[in-house]
């Protein structure tokens, strides 16, 4: 722990519920452990996480931007960015960066360091424009895995020479024994002793919750006892649950809607599936591998990266749901595999993707940024 470590300023466009903002509060967290002094700017609103942020002590403002382009939002955050003080803006998401980054020059050239959580410029260019047109603004353009920095640079978003890779990190501690498992089984209506498939995520189209419950459909017939436990909240809720019903699962998938807790859900399960289409650096992967949990995930984004095959977790072809399925019955039916891949991936999140190592190597680099430029390329942490 330092004396007296950096000012920084997280800017996002909201701390809705989201891994993204769930990241940015634990950096503050473990950012004031390591002696800087944080603030947050929302750029929209300041979401539901924000009086989270606010009672461990971190000031937050938001400049209340309207739908559309707000060029107005930019002076707004200039004049936040001066109150706040900070010596380094840390932006996350390209729109954050698009008002903060000339906001921060405005407000007296402060540096920014820009994080990029998932990919967004491989359909549209008017999005890779705009990641051209803010990654100006960027001293630093940090990608949460190697993957997404590939993109960003393939796309002509950000040059090579800006690109880091700081993969996402969790607090290992408060997933590894969060008890409960019998009691919350017993308020949602499962068996204690049935086999437990489950996920935790935004029921949205890109996490593709609708092929865990038609995979999770074909295993039922097969274990009879099984039940799938889909921890999350969204647009699609109603669709889901139609779906389930539609393929006779209705009374064995349960939907337990938003949790705060998330870590209380995860030791009910005994499997847990993140069948997305799209994804950065996962947090829910590194969360249920730190509750001791075997890992079937979609082989995208950064996944790949972080999953070794057999050893640590089993991948599927995003579109191949009989792989899906035969995965998860194969799980099923092992308890011993089971237990030995959920022991790997405890080990990896222990030692690869803490909250700390995470913190430590944004402080590094908020530190080379005060100092002066430090010439980092990709692969650098």
């Amino acid at each position: 722990m330092t004396a007296r470590g950096p000012t920084v300023a997280h800017v996002v466009l909201s701390l809705d519920v989201g891994g993204l903002e769930r990241v940015v509060l634990d950096l503050a967290r473990e950012g004031r452990a390591l002696g800087q002094g944080v603030s947050i700017a929302c750029v929209e609103r300041p979401g539901a996480l924000a009086d989270e942020a606010r009672a461990m002590g971190v000031a937050v403002a938001c400049a209340g931007k309207r739908p559309g382009l707000r060029p107005a939002t930019v002076g707004r955050l200039r004049s936040i960015i001066r109150d706040l003080g900070p010596e380094v803006v840390h932006t996350h998401q390209v729109g954050a960066l698009a008002y903060a980054g000339p906001a921060a020059r405005l407000a007296g050239g402060i540096p920014v360091l820009h994080t990029e959580h998932g990919k967004h410029y491989g359909s549209r260019a008017r999005t890779r424009l705009l990641g051209r047109l803010a990654a100006g603004f960027a001293s630093r353009f940090a990608c949460v895995s190697a993957d997404i920095a590939g993109e960003v640079v393939r796309r002509g978003v950000a040059p090579r020479r800006k690109v880091v890779v700081v993969p996402n990190g969790i607090d290992v501690g408060r997933f590894a024994d969060a008890g409960g498992r019998a009691e919350g089984r017993a308020a949602l209506g499962i068996p204690a002793d049935a086999p437990v498939v489950g996920t935790v995520g935004r029921l949205s189209e890109v996490k593709r919750q609708d092929r865990l419950i038609r995979a999770f459909a074909s295993v039922a017939g097969e274990v009879p006892g099984a039940r799938l436990l889909i921890v999350g909240d969204g647009p699609l809720m109603g669709e889901l649950t139609g779906l389930a019903r539609g393929l006779g699962v209705g009374d064995r998938v349960h939907l337990a809607g938003y949790q705060a807790r998330p870590e209380a859900f995860l030791a009910m399960m005994d499997v847990f599936a993140l069948t997305s289409r799209s994804e950065g650096m996962p947090l829910s992967v590194l969360e249920a591998w730190a509750a001791g949990l075997p890992v079937v995930a979609s082989r995208v984004g950064g996944l790949p990266e972080m999953v070794v095959e057999g050893e640590s977790g089993l991948l599927f072809d995003p579109e191949d749901e009989p792989a899906l399925a035969a995965h998860l019955l194969g799980l099923l039916r092992d308890p011993g595999r089971r237990r030995r891949l959920g022991a790997a991936g405890r080990e990896v999140v222990g030692r690869e993707y803490s909250l700390r190592a995470m913190a430590e190597a944004y402080h590094r680099h908020y530190v080379e940024l005060i100092s002066g430029p430090a010439g980092l390329g990709i692969g650098e942490r």
